[in-house]
């Protein structure tokens, strides 16, 4: 049985990854298929909605806002309690130098470099505007497809601000192509499992399992003694990068059950953000 899942090319799906390759599910006659989605959670919603893959791994914030926006797919769990730290970036020399002076470019909006709508690069501006009471329009966005695309527009000056992992986007920061000014916290779990209802129809089981398996290999990994020279090595960070990000996580326990609440409340804020109608 073929099973494809799709996340982003973070550690955070290291597990996944680890899993495959120790034949943890083929050793059960389940031949998982990963695929990459470089270009965030919204690429990975609308996959799902495409039938192009059957799970995935994606920001909670746009599994919650997709589906309820009728993605027809499912959250089963969270997969990584812990929240996610994004680090407010800005071009290197950039005269910004703290959240608070966003605000204005002159008489304009600043500009925010998201992959997608639908990703969380686009849903935690938002969620940051927010929390400061700006008030966001069309010429707030410039769509850059992903972190090589902000890498890109930010230094050419055609976006002024980019929201991104922080662990992931610091090597950015070491070569001198991003200032980061701030960080901010999800105020929820930062990843979940979801599969489209078309697959679950008939594999809900299936992906219960596979899901438990990721899970236990998560927890091995982040007792393992290599584990941040591994993630350091397989992401390009430095190990004491790696060590802090290991330091910090928490996948979620194998079987935990979804906290409706936790939902809830992550609608109601991309609600009132404007996200679902």
């Amino acid at each position: 049985m073929l099973v494809r899942v799709g996340g982003v090319p973070e550690h955070f799906n290291l597990p996944w990854l680890l899993a495959i390759e120790d034949g943890l599910f083929s050793h059960i006659g389940i031949n998982v298929e990963w695929v990459d989605f470089p270009g965030g959670t919204g690429a990975i919603m609308r996959a799902l909605e495409a039938g192009e893959i059957d799970m995935a791994t994606p920001l909670t914030e746009g599994a919650v806002t997709a589906i309820a926006n009728g993605n027809p797919s499912q959250l089963l769990q969270t997969w990584v309690d812990s929240p996610l730290l994004w680090g407010v970036f800005v071009a290197s020399g950039s005269q910004i130098r703290a959240i608070a002076e966003l605000a204005h470019k002159g008489s304009s909006p600043r500009r925010f470099a998201i992959s997608r709508f639908g990703s969380g690069s686009e849903l935690m501006s938002r969620v940051l505007a927010q929390d400061l009471g700006w008030h966001l329009t069309d010429e707030n966005w410039v769509v850059v497809g992903g972190l090589d695309g902000a890498l890109e527009a930010l230094p050419a000056g055609d976006a002024d601000v980019f929201l991104w992992s922080k662990t992931m986007t610091q090597p950015h920061v070491d070569d001198g192509t991003f200032e980061r000014i701030d960080v901010v916290s999800t105020p929820w779990p930062s990843f979940s499992v979801v599969a489209t209802e078309a697959f679950l129809a008939d594999n809900s089981g299936v992906a219960e399992t596979l899901t438990e398996i990721a899970s236990v290999r998560a927890g091995a990994l982040v007792i393992d003694d290599s584990a941040a020279a591994m993630v350091a090595e397989r992401y390009k960070l430095k190990v004491d990068d790696a060590l802090e990000w290991l330091e910090q996580v928490r996948f979620t326990r194998s079987g935990a059950p979804l906290d409706p609440e936790m939902v809830s409340g992550v609608q109601d804020r991309m609600r009132s953000a404007g996200r679902i109608g």
